[in-house]
């Protein structure tokens, strides 16, 4: 009985370290993620940049015909 509690404690400890490492990661990957959303909605406000990037802004304001409407 002894033996089981010490297992499942030390499985505890074990996974809180594992878990833990993974946070950290996890945090990383979360803030890079977010600067680099970021830094792309700043590029989308250049003009010059934009044209390359967003292909669907030429159709903006403008309607799209298509030959099988009525």
């Amino acid at each position: 009985m002894k033996k089981d509690e010490e297992a499942a404690r030390e499985y505890s400890e074990m996974f809180v370290v594992f878990s833990d490492s993974i946070e950290v990661w996890l945090r990383r990957i979360v803030i890079v993620l977010v600067i680099g959303l970021c830094l792309f909605q700043a590029v989308l406000r250049v003009p010059e940049i934009r044209q390359w990037l967003a292909s669907a802004d030429k159709y903006e304001g403008t309607s799209i015909h298509r030959k099988n409407e009525p």
